[in-house]
């Protein structure tokens, strides 16, 4: 007897799971499933089921984790992280383009097919970022070009997104950086029918960009194209606080609409037959398996030339898997035929079980299969027009609840953001992008091919002007973009229960009304229970954290090349000291990163936003915070207000009413159980026209928090002017510890500043391999000659300082890390078990 493929699918994705436990707990995670396994043996021998299935679900299991533990461990001995120093030094790299360009502005990333690193061959993908835009690249071309490689990495905080890991689950552990896109070589051009394609896919996009502007062009790329470099965070945020952001990724969603336009067509084609032609052709064909069949090849060419991204070619399986049932007359069971493409997806790339998008694309595909077999249960009475039209908009309403209510979790999670606008922002939008903006931008693009210019761009224009405004407006609907924080693992076993269970007992209520002598409305015990024990486990997730007892604690996060830090008080004060950011703010720090830190901290209200100064490294972070928390206050130093960005944050806190308040030095206040003191910048200190950059750093705000008997000195930028001015301004300067000034430039952490502060911590924000090269070596070793232990956020990711009594305990969130065990050293498998277990320990008090 063979196991059902719906089983099979999910006992591999079991294994999978499985296959990561064990590299974190292998001990634990033997004698779990040796008990689970042999229950399940016993359990199938006592009800009397045939063991041999019971035996086909264990060794998918087995198959799930064997192959996961491989894609996870497993690299040759050539590959380039067993060979090539991965040290931000400069290396000559050589290789294939194994990926479509990857475009944002003054930027071009691909993977490479490594080959050779400074003359030693080498075999594994890097990621490769070049400065600039336009680079005449494509995909399997053979390149040779010198850059700076380091490895993979990421914001390292509490609760957020790993890069590296992301990166790790495509086969990717370094990124090379090359700074002038003229060094690289191009030895031999790629060619054949994917390079054909692509480069059809360049012409469309030149034409596009030739010919559309704005909003509308950044939307029209992604949709059509899948060319996302354009969308700024902005743009994205109104997407997100719509729910509809899905549409912005060329996955299932975009290739279901082609395939239904496609097969619609078809179908209408046949239609128009002469009536005699159409029955012959239904004596030797079925018209459904004909446009089944012609489906195929334009979303096959359609997924390439929209750039082939795996999330597109993930989807481009569950498309051709459904296809393909209709084809064997097997479209009535449509979830075994996920299962089947969800087996084709695993099979080859396990880690793609972990992927937002199959999480999303699977998640939604199973909802939407579940309202549509049980409005086909139901049969609700369509005589006429009125009603054929009013059962078209009940089910697509229900599709898009239940779609909303399946993912909100996974939506939380990856973007600590819900939106139940979505409902109903998903009747119109989708079928606004299926019916023209994705239509008309594809038919556009192609037929640019043949014509000098796009065809149609007007209308284009003017069509994606109105989704990009049809968005917006459903973007400040109430219920739009509300903000939560990652639901924990109990949280989403008990959410995933009562979803499950109160749709079973739902549709089994509405199928026994309309048909009382097949269904019963009543619930099972089985059901009971489940639905009991999910309701057990929700009310746990939100009880437990509730009853974690409260601490003090500073948490210097790890932002890059910024500053950022959180003070948090056992009595619920808040302070956030500056906010990260970048100069162009295409990456937003405060959103990405700070934003769902604070979330999932609970924290919904900053008390006071201290800007040192407004420098974007410290204030662009900043923007999004101020839009998305309520602030109280926000203090500054009153000085270089003329400076770029800084009249836009003035906008943002008169719109949202938030006190700015200029703080010098003297000036004192208390929020809560933190007091906080102003010891810099004087009123009247002078300004240095001949080093302006120089002076706006010296005129930082230097504040001093005292916070449960312990002192936190955060100097800004200071540098050395500004350092002798604090230090002869202020008698006692006396810190437990400090902030190292202008993220310990060589110009800073003067010899005076150290002796007057005598800290005992210090902690420098700085982003990994910036080109400042900072830390600086000089302030380093100042530090150490004084005793101080220095902790530095490129290497150990997020600083926490908990106080207690006086007393201050350093806990970095790379110290925290769980650890994968070494596979071929079995005797240190329980020392790294136990190291992770402790870790995991301390991490639920941090987090």
């Amino acid at each position: 007897m063979i196991i059902p493929v719906i089983l099979l699918a999910l006992c591999f994705a079991a294994g999978i799971l499985l296959g990561h436990a064990f590299l974190l707990f292998p001990w634990t995670t033997i004698v779990l499933s040796l008990a689970s396994a042999g229950a399940a043996v016993i359990r199938a021998r006592a009800t009397g089921s045939p063991a041999v299935r019971a035996v086909q679900a264990c060794l998918a299991v087995l198959a799930g984790a064997a192959l996961t533990v491989a894609a996870v461990v497993h690299r040759p001995a050539d590959h380039y992280t067993n060979v090539a120093a991965l040290d931000g030094g400069r290396h000559a790299v050589s290789g294939v383009i194994a990926s479509p360009l990857d475009r944002d502005p003054g930027r071009t990333a691909f993977l490479l097919k490594a080959e050779q690193i400074d003359g030693a061959p080498v075999s594994g993908l890097l990621r490769v970022s070049v400065h600039g835009d336009q680079t005449p690249l494509g995909l399997g071309d053979r390149i040779s070009l010198p850059g700076r490689l380091h490895p993979a990495r990421g914001y390292r905080n509490p609760g957020g997104f790993d890069y590296a890991a992301f990166l790790a689950r495509q086969g990717v552990y370094a990124v090379l950086s090359v700074s002038r896109p003229g060094d690289i070589v191009i030895s031999v051009r790629g060619g054949g029918l994917l390079r054909y394609i692509q480069d059809l896919r360049e012409r469309i996009r030149q034409a596009f960009l030739r010919s559309v502007s704005g909003d509308g062009a950044a939307v029209i790329l992604a949709m059509v194209l899948g060319e996302e470099g354009g969308l700024t965070d902005n743009l994205r945020e109104r997407f997100m606080a719509a729910g509809v952001t899905h549409i912005l990724s060329i996955s299932g969603s975009h290739l279901g609409l082609v395939a239904l336009l496609c097969f619609w067509a078809v179908r209408r084609g046949l239609f128009l037959l002469p009536e005699r032609r159409y029955h012959q052709l239904t004596l030797h064909a079925d018209p459904r398996k004909l446009a089944a069949a012609a489906t195929v090849l334009p979303v096959v060419l359609y997924a390439f030339l929209a750039g082939a991204q795996t999330a597109t070619l993930r989807a481009l399986i569950m498309i051709l898997t459904g296809l393909a049932a209709v084809l064997l007359d097997r479209d009535g069971d449509l979830l075994n035929a996920l299962a089947v493409a969800a087996l084709i997806t695993l099979v080859p790339d396990p880690q793609a079980l972990l992927d937002i998008s199959f999480q999303l694309s699977y998640c939604s595909v199973i909802g939407i299969i579940f309202v549509v077999r049980t409005g086909n249960g139901l049969a609700l009475s369509a005589a006429t027009t009125v009603q054929r039209w009013r059962n078209h908009a009940l089910l697509l309403l229900v599709i898009s609840g239940a779609t909303t209510l399946v993912t909100a979790p996974l939506t939380a999670h990856y973007f600590r953001q819900v939106s139940p606008a979505g409902v109903v922002a998903n009747m119109v939008v989708v079928p606004f992008a299926g019916a023209l903006i994705v239509p008309l931008g594809l038919c556009s693009g192609l037929l640019s091919l043949a014509a000098s210019s796009l065809p149609l761009a007007g209308l284009n224009q003017l069509a994606a002007d109105a989704f990009v405004s049809l968005v917006s407006l459903f973007s400040r609907m109430p219920g739009a973009g509300v903000f939560l924080p990652s639901p924990g693992v109990l949280f989403a076993f008990g959410y995933a229960g009562l979803v499950i269970g109160s749709g079973i007992a739902l549709r089994d209520r509405l199928l026994s009304r309309q048909r009382p002598l097949e269904f019963s409305g009543r619930m099972t015990r089985t059901l009971k229970a489940g639905l009991a024990l999910s309701a057990l486990a929700l009310a746990a997730s939100v009880a437990v954290p509730l009853l974690r007892p409260a601490g003090n604690s500073v948490l210097f996060l790890d932002v890059g090349q910024g500053d950022c830090a959180l003070v948090d008080t056992a009595g619920g004060t808040r302070v956030l000291i500056d906010g990260g950011g970048t100069r162009e703010n295409r990456f937003d720090v405060g959103r990405r990163v700070v934003a769902p830190l604070l979330l999932d901290r609970g924290i919904r209200t900053l008390d006071v936003v201290v800007l040192s100064h407004p420098h974007p490294d410290h204030m662009n972070g900043l923007l999004s915070l101020l839009r998305t928390f309520t602030v109280r206050e926000v203090w500054w130093s009153g000085s270089d207000g003329d400076l770029e960005g800084f009249e836009g944050l003035q906008r943002l806190l008169e719109e949202k009413r938030v006190p700015l308040r200029i703080r010098t030095a003297g000036d004192a206040g208390s929020s809560g159980d933190a007091v906080m003191e102003a010891l810099h910048p004087r009123r009247d200190l002078p300004a240095d026209e001949k080093r302006a950059y120089a002076a706006e750093n010296s005129r930082s705000l230097v504040v001093r928090v005292r916070l449960a008997g312990a002192a936190f000195l955060f100097p800004g930028d200071l540098h050395r002017e500004g350092e002798r001015a604090l230090v002869d301004a202020v008698a006692d300067l006396s810190a437990d510890v400090i902030k190292v000034p202008h993220h310990g430039s060589r110009t800073s952490s003067s010899e005076e500043l150290l002796q007057a502060v005598r800290p005992r911590i210090a902690v420098v924000s700085v982003g990994a391999d910036n080109p400042y090269r900072q830390p600086s070596e000089e302030v380093v070793a100042r530090y150490e000659e004084h005793g101080v232990r220095l902790f530095r956020t490129d290497r150990d990711g997020a600083v926490n300082i908990v106080v207690r009594e006086k007393e201050c305990e350093v806990i970095p969130w790379a110290s925290l890390l769980l650890r994968t065990i070494p596979l071929t050293q079995p005797l240190r498998w329980g020392t790294v078990e136990r190291e992770n277990a402790r870790r995991l320990w301390i991490r639920r008090g941090v987090t």
